[in-house]
């Protein structure tokens, strides 16, 4: 296991570096999944500023080599209550109201917007997807003992690789949509703390 720190680049954005946050950032590559290098690299950094969303790069303690990234963010969220098991739809009554002419749940929640490892670094020195995980869920409970909520929600491509991971982290499939934009189907994922 690896020993790491988590930085929120707003905290080097804030303190007048972003140049080396943007050096840092051009040293992750994640040739399997363009649209997550796309985000470090041209993105992270104006939606910290923007307030949209906080990126938080996770560092090898030793090297300072970025090992993966997470981007959280907070949304309105509406779930169709019929898609929900009967235990989602309990969990779910305690962070959301119900509008019972639709039987939708409308609520706030988290939503992790990025998730991604370094494919840089050799694999002996990568992190695994569920201790990148977890760092995420610490950073997430950490908020939530702050301010409140319990649901955190993401997309990701429907792929079996993908949905498997997201499933073993105890995130459940509660929809799923299409994007026009990307031309592809996106799994929508629920977990509450």
């Amino acid at each position: 296991m690896i020993d790491t720190v988590i930085f929120n680049i707003l905290d080097f954005i804030d303190s007048g570096d972003s140049s080396v946050v943007k050096h840092m950032l051009a040293t992750f590559s994640s040739p399997l999944n363009p649209s997550i290098e796309d985000f470090i690299h041209n993105k992270a950094i104006d939606f910290a500023k923007g307030k949209l969303s906080v990126t938080y790069l996770v560092n090898d303690k030793d090297t300072g080599n970025i090992l993966g990234y997470f981007t959280l963010t907070h949304k309105s969220l509406i779930l169709n209550g019929h898609n929900l098991s009967r235990t989602a739809r309990k969990k779910l009554a305690r962070y959301s109201r119900l509008d019972s002419s639709t039987g939708n749940y409308m609520a706030s929640a988290f939503l992790l917007a990025q998730f991604g490892k370094n494919y840089t670094l050799d694999k002996a020195n990568r992190i695994d997807g569920s201790e990148l995980m977890q760092l995420a869920t610490g950073v997430l409970l950490h908020v939530q003992h702050q301010i409140g909520g319990g649901i955190v929600y993401l997309d990701c491509e429907d792929n079996e690789h993908l949905t498997s991971f997201y499933s073993k982290q105890n995130f459940k499939v509660f929809d799923d949509r299409y994007s026009s934009s990307d031309k592809q189907n996106f799994v929508q994922f629920i977990r509450f703390f």
